[in-house]
């Protein structure tokens, strides 16, 4: 059973969610293999959209890329966050739900910005 929720549970989250209006390409930052999208973010933790399912308890480290409005050029954040939950969203793709151990200051700053949006 996952944790995302359904249309009677009570949302459980601690921090509120953001919803990108960006795209954010999301990779391992070890392998440098392009795992997905990011879908939403808190201070806390993010949502990935996969192709492939990731299984809980995973520990990643992952670089996000994005080209965000009015600058000139992409940003480059990197975090280490680790697998909660992965579902199937679509017949070809996962939602994966991961908590944020450590992050850089740019993956910060982005979060933040998106936060805002």
């Amino acid at each position: 059973m996952s944790s995302q929720t359904t249309d009677n549970a009570p949302e459980q989250r601690m921090h509120p969610r953001a919803v990108l209006k960006s795209s954010v390409s999301v990779f391992d930052d070890t392998s440098k293999e392009y795992l997905g999208l990011l879908v939403d973010c808190s201070d806390q933790g993010i949502m990935l959209s996969t192709y492939d399912a990731i299984a809980p308890g995973t520990s990643l480290t992952l670089s996000m890329v994005d080209i965000p409005p009015n600058i000139n050029g992409r940003r480059t954040g990197t975090c280490s966050a680790e697998v909660v939950w992965c579902d199937k969203i679509t017949p070809s793709l996962y939602g994966t739900g991961c908590r944020i151990a450590e992050r850089d200051d740019m993956l910060n700053t982005m979060l933040k910005s998106y936060q805002q949006l």
